[in-house]
């Protein structure tokens, strides 16, 4: 039996913000369980992060939409349940404003919000699509009477992404077949009445089941306004090292059929980020003038060991939003991630280290200023060069990042934390390095989060760590010699409201 939803005074009464793990500028629910983002919108200056969650409990279970604010990306306030479990749970989706009131949900006054999402009948085990809307700037919603606007009577039928096509004059909707993993493609004229136009898959990885797609333009970097259509698509098992992560794939859309670019893309999909904690991304519809680049936020957990990490009174954190590009890399396009510009904001205090050289078996180590800060370092490589850099918890690996210049190669591995009871917990997973020469190093650590950005965001790295004791950066030249330069240390200040 679904349970009401907490009075705001209950929702919002403990005092909570500083307790161990607590990120300080991710975005994290006062309490309780969070995971996928849901409903990214653009609306009257401020930027919507609805979320899946549970206002009962620290695990998963009473799927709601939690809601949050920001007027910068980076600064956000966590507001009261948007959407409550009813009848039915209320799973992922999306939200967008209708500007012209096609729907005919408005009130005359302004344009409303809507949103779609999936209702999960766990009686009936059905997944459906539905649609609620709002005047009140996504405070309040209203859900539409003429739901369920897609129902297939099965159960795992989920996540509508929904935006307009304006080549093909029409509103799009992707959603996922999770278990055959196939993404449904539907047309509407009035964001009411849909007809299924094509479908996407198998392809890439199918272990486990397809989640939260997104399809969007992005463009390519270095060009003359070139835009290529990206098409992510999560799998939730058996996938990044094993555990859970996001694969796409770059081609072209017409509003009928996504079809990908073989003579510039992979086939079989990429890695949208190396980590064990980045899954459900979806992109801001909406984007104001000031946001040139498709912006989007995943969830920084997963589905193996998320549920054991040893967070209280809230489990579950959002990654940092990042802008999105498309990169020309061996002649092929890639996906590049890159942290928003307003991040640069939350910068405190900072520290440059004077630059140096390491010899095979030269070490350096770095005591970060505060338990919130940002690194970053250029690397470049002697012939045959190698790095290790490792994050430490009193001496004890928490994370080792291997850059190799003569294998062209980096190793990012997460050892196992005797702090989390999970023995899924240890990743380990390889990937090309984008240049030989040098790499660009951007790490930031809040908290328990860290996100690594290689060389600008070619290669992105996410993951939850939990130092019990002061964490320390440890570089050491494993082969022949590195240089160090442009070494920075910020501290980073606090940006949510909690």
């Amino acid at each position: 039996m679904y349970k009401t939803a907490l009075s705001l005074n209950e929702q919002l009464s403990a005092n909570v913000g500083d307790e161990p793990f607590r990120p300080q500028f991710h975005f994290t629910p006062r309490k309780n369980w969070m995971n996928d983002p849901n409903g990214l919108v653009y609306f009257e200056g401020e930027y919507h992060l609805f979320f899946q969650y549970n206002p009962h409990g620290i695990q998963w279970g009473h799927m709601s939409w939690g809601h949050a604010v920001s007027n910068d990306l980076v600064h956000w306030t966590e507001l009261p349940i948007a959407m409550p479990e009813r009848e039915f749970m209320i799973f992922s989706g999306c939200a967008l404003v209708d500007w012209h009131n096609v729907s005919g949900l408005g009130d005359g006054n302004a344009p409303p919000l809507l949103a779609f999402y999936t209702a999960f009948d766990e009686a009936r085990l059905n997944q459906s699509q539905h649609l609620a809307y709002s005047h009140d700037r996504g405070r309040s919603w209203t859900h539409y009477d003429g739901n369920p606007l897609i129902d297939l009577d099965i159960e795992h039928f989920r996540d509508p992404n929904v935006f307009y096509h304006a080549a093909s004059e029409a509103w799009i909707m992707v959603v996922a077949l999770a278990q055959r993993h196939r993404l449904q493609i539907y047309r509407s004229a009035n964001l009411l009445e849909w007809e299924l136009a094509s479908e996407f898959g198998p392809a890439g990885s199918t272990a486990g089941q397809w989640e939260c797609p997104d399809l969007i333009p992005v463009p390519v970097e270095g060009t003359d306004g070139e835009t290529r259509w990206v098409l992510k698509v999560d799998v939730d098992k058996d996938f990044v090292a094993g555990g859970s992560g996001a694969q796409y794939f770059i081609g072209d859309f017409d509003g009928f059929h996504f079809s990908i670019d073989e003579a510039r893309a992979s086939p079989t999909g990429e890695l949208a980020d190396f980590g064990p904690d980045f899954y459900a991304a979806i992109s801001w519809s909406d984007l104001p003038s000031d946001q040139p680049l498709p912006v989007w936020i995943g969830w920084m957990s997963n589905h193996q060991s998320g549920r054991h990490y040893p967070t209280h009174p809230w489990l579950g954190a959002q990654s940092l939003p990042r802008q999105l590009f498309l990169f020309e890399e061996d002649r092929k396009l890639r996906l590049g991630q890159r942290p928003v510009a307003a991040l640069d904001s939350l910068r405190g205090l900072s520290t440059t280290l004077a630059a140096r050289k390491l010899l095979a078996g030269d070490r350096l180590e770095i005591l970060p200023p505060a338990p919130a800060f940002e690194w970053a370092a250029r690397l470049d490589y002697d012939e045959g060069g190698a790095i290790a850099i490792v994050l430490a918890d009193g001496g004890t690996p928490l994370l080792t990042v291997l850059l190799d210049s003569a294998g062209g190669q980096i190793d990012f591995e997460r050892h196992q934390a005797a702090n989390v009871s999970s023995a899924d917990y240890g990743r380990k997973i390889a990937t090309h390095l984008p240049y030989a020469g040098s790499s660009d190093i951007r790490l930031l650590f809040d908290g328990s989060l860290v996100e690594i950005f290689v060389d600008e965001g070619r290669r992105v790295y996410s993951a939850c760590l939990f130092p019990i004791e002061a964490l320390t950066i440890t570089c050491s030249a494993t082969e022949g010699g590195v240089r160090l330069g442009s070494l920075e240390l910020w501290t980073m200040s606090k940006s949510a409201v909690i």
